[in-house]
């Protein structure tokens, strides 16, 4: 009889907290691109206020996303090749479209609406241009989700369920977010109320289905003891959510109340991120051993974090302070 011995060593890691980051961001900033093309296409007297809270919270993020998603590209010098030898049947290439074109439509509807609340004037392009936004930021939505879900090797992301727990996620955080500027506005936390009770029955049916992915996070939830802390910290964040969302709706909540919906909610929606994505990785694909991973203090962990984090901040304040000066120039001439 011959034994035959199989040596099995645990795999690295291969998508770094940097895209977690990028998940993060761009799932905010395309469902506010949404949001304001909404309110544009609406034209209600309190859409204006609505559009420009989430065009500046689109811009931001939507500038904030794509560094770091740079920074988590291996040998990042080839993103062109997505140009030069287009494969349309992968969904890579269309997000290397799709991006970029996000972001200058973006980019021109926040000049231009600026320059419409200067000068008054008509500008029919603004409702063309919100609807081409809004398009793009779907297909970003949509993008971001497939890219992930269409992966078979990691039995946990290969769901249609996937795409619809990132969407519902950012779009909870941004109506906690909107909560600031826009404290007056009540469909503000009914809408909360509704994303978040989806999100809780979508990621129920998930976790109970029958298909591979369900299993996979049953397991993960047996198994794995880092990533189902994880877990548990997005499901007491749920329940934080969801509670703050419904006194929400009977009362207005109070600034340190809507500063930690704000924090609950983002929390919600990154911790979801991190337990699928680097929760994911340790499942290995070719062996039996764990793919045990530690954040590490440096540029690929716990600095990416802090420091994308940094720059979103760090381009709010900036950007405030351009277009404050900038009408306030205007206007005293």
């Amino acid at each position: 009889m011959n034994i035959s011995e199989v040596v099995a060593h645990p795999q690295a890691i291969t998508w770094q907290p940097w895209a977690v980051q990028y998940f993060f961001f761009i799932g905010i900033g395309a469902c506010a691109a949404l949001l304001a093309c909404v309110a544009r296409l609406v034209s209600h007297t309190a859409s204006n206020r609505v559009e420009r809270a989430c065009l500046f919270i689109a811009l931001t993020c939507s500038i904030t996303a794509p560094l770091a998603l740079t920074a988590d590209l291996h040998q990042t010098a080839r993103f062109w090749h997505f140009y030069a030898w287009p494969t349309p049947w992968s969904w890579m290439p269309w997000g290397a479209l799709l991006l970029p074109l996000f972001m200058g439509l973006l980019g021109l509807w926040f000049f231009l609406f600026y320059l419409h609340t200067l000068t008054g004037r008509h500008t029919p392009l603004m409702r063309w241009l919100a609807l081409a936004t809004g398009l793009t930021a779907a297909g970003l939505l949509l993008y971001t989700g497939r890219e992930v879900s269409v992966v078979r090797a990691v039995p946990v992301w290969f769901s249609y369920w996937y795409p619809v727990v990132m969407l519902l996620s950012a779009m909870g955080a941004l109506l906690a977010m909107l909560k600031l500027p826009l404290r007056d506005t009540p469909w503000l936390a009914k809408g909360q109320v509704v994303v978040l009770a989806l999100l809780g029955a979508v990621a129920l049916a998930w976790y109970r289905g029958d298909a591979l992915s369900g299993e996979a996070l049953r397991q993960q939830w047996h198994l794995a003891g880092g990533i189902r802390l994880c877990m548990q910290v997005s499901i007491a964040l749920w329940v934080l959510a969801l509670g703050v969302a419904l006194y929400a709706c009977a009362r207005p909540l109070t600034g340190v109340l809507v500063w930690g919906n704000v924090l609950i909610s983002a929390g919600l929606c990154w911790i979801l991120r991190w337990s699928l994505l680097m929760g994911g990785q340790t499942i290995p694909k070719y062996n039996a051993l764990i793919n045990d991973y530690h954040l590490p203090a440096g540029n690929e962990g716990a600095m990416a974090i802090v420091g994308t984090f940094g720059l979103w901040f760090a381009l709010m304040i900036t950007l405030g302070e351009c277009v404050n000066w900038f009408l306030r120039r205007v206007r005293h001439g």
